[in-house]
């Protein structure tokens, strides 16, 4: 079984900021993200210790709402080239620019990437845009998978209620095979997050979840006793991926949070790795 990270940033790596030192200051004043840089090794070894094959590199286009980008993609597909098969790549795109479709194609058809990654209290977008609508449609184009950061915020210029999850059911509804993950479980709003994938087999939720106390905690808080390992069991063996939002959260914590779980080891598996590889994989699974 591969075990797959599903969303970590480069926002703590050396060589990142080696090519690009002009992205310190976004990685301050808009991700919200202060501690001293490592070398890409460290990363590395930190998946090693958490038992992690693979981890998902993601950015942000922030253009048009704060005038700057976290990463370039350009600078994701050169850390991904540096991972040794370690590391995969999601873009990010300025959903707000009427070329973001166009962008996107560029992204995954050149770059290599292989899905999207959006925030709308950081993009500060609507799900209703035009512009967004064609984003979406591009990306159920190219058979990628969409994960959309919902729920509490630590970035703190972000709003935290800027969106919800039945925010993404118009799009949901237009695209029946389009893979769309929801961050964090959207918590505090864990029970619009569960209804929506209850209803959607293509809406999906991660495990990057932390408010307070230990990750392992957070993890159990929220799978465990709001949404209960029956109805994992049952009914999201297949719609929930690991994530760990690394470097704000240690992915060793989270997985040994999944772990805690004690869910049936099929459905762990699916949970830790065999669901990110089935929707990065949409063209060799439907």
């Amino acid at each position: 079984m591969t075990v797959i990270d599903f969303r970590t940033y480069p926002v703590q790596t050396e060589e990142f900021f080696e090519r690009s030192p002009e992205a310190r200051a976004a990685v301050r004043d808009v991700f919200g993200f202060y501690c001293a840089t490592q070398p890409l090794t460290t990363l590395i070894h930190q998946l090693d210790e958490a038992g992690v094959d693979q981890t998902v590199l993601s950015t942000l286009d922030c253009t048009s709402a704060h005038g700057t980008v976290i990463a370039r993609n350009e600078s994701i597909a050169e850390l991904v080239e540096q991972g040794n098969g370690r590391l995969l790549g999601f873009a990010s795109v300025d959903p707000s620019a009427a070329d973001a479709a166009e962008r996107l194609r560029t992204a995954v058809e050149q770059l290599g990437l292989a899905g999207l990654n959006l925030d709308p209290a950081l993009q500060s977008f609507s799900f209703a845009d035009d512009a967004v609508l064609d984003l979406f449609a591009a990306a159920d184009e190219l058979q990628i998978p969409v994960t959309v950061q919902m729920g509490l915020n630590w970035a703190p210029i972000a709003r935290t209620g800027a969106s919800r999850p039945t925010d993404l059911e118009e799009i949901v509804q237009r695209h029946p095979e389009l893979d769309v993950v929801i961050a964090h479980c959207a918590w505090p709003w864990v029970d619009e997050a569960l209804a929506m994938a209850i209803k959607y087999r293509n809406i999906l939720l991660d495990t990057a979840v932390l408010w307070g106390g230990r990750p392992e905690s957070s993890v159990r808080r929220v799978f465990a006793e709001q949404i209960g390992t029956d109805v994992v069991e049952a009914s999201l063996r297949d719609q929930i991926v690991f994530a760990s939002d690394y470097p704000r959260v240690d992915p060793k914590r989270v997985a040994r949070g999944i772990r805690m779980l004690e869910l049936r080891p099929l459905t762990e598996q699916r949970i830790l790795g065999g669901n990110a590889e089935r929707i990065m994989n949409r063209k060799g699974n439907r």
